[in-house]
């Protein structure tokens, strides 16, 4: 059973939906049911609480992700900094309940720019 409802976005973002619809050789409605579903998945743990595991990446401009990271050790199982090109690029493996790795992933919004949680176990449609 499908449901139709209306979106607004930006005049560029719907023609690189029509572009990679076109690419891809599918739907419009394809693109973006795919596109939501795998949202949906890496924030799961917001909705849902269960135990999982994933990556968190991040690109830090300053080291403010660093005091955040200290208040979280306890799911953080590792952690790595690298700089690429000038960029800060991190990531972390994440282990435990949802709802602390969302918290993790709520901080780590405030302070960086392109934070993204990666499932690796226990967190399914």
């Amino acid at each position: 059973m499908k449901r139709r409802f209306g979106v607004s976005i930006p005049k560029e973002l719907a023609e690189r939906v029509d572009d990679l619809a076109e690419r891809l050789d599918v739907s419009r409605s394809e693109v973006i049911r795919e596109a939501l579903k795998a949202y949906i998945r890496d924030h799961i743990h917001y909705l849902i609480r269960h135990e999982c595991c994933g990556i968190i990446t991040l690109v830090s401009e300053n080291l403010e992700h660093l005091k955040v990271v200290e208040d979280f050790r306890d799911i953080i199982a590792e952690f790595t900094h690298i700089h690429v090109e000038g960029i800060c690029v991190n990531s972390f493996i994440v282990s435990g309940d949802s709802l602390r790795i969302a918290e993790l992933h709520n901080r780590l919004l405030k302070v960086c720019k392109d934070v993204r949680f990666i499932p690796l176990r226990g967190c399914r449609l």
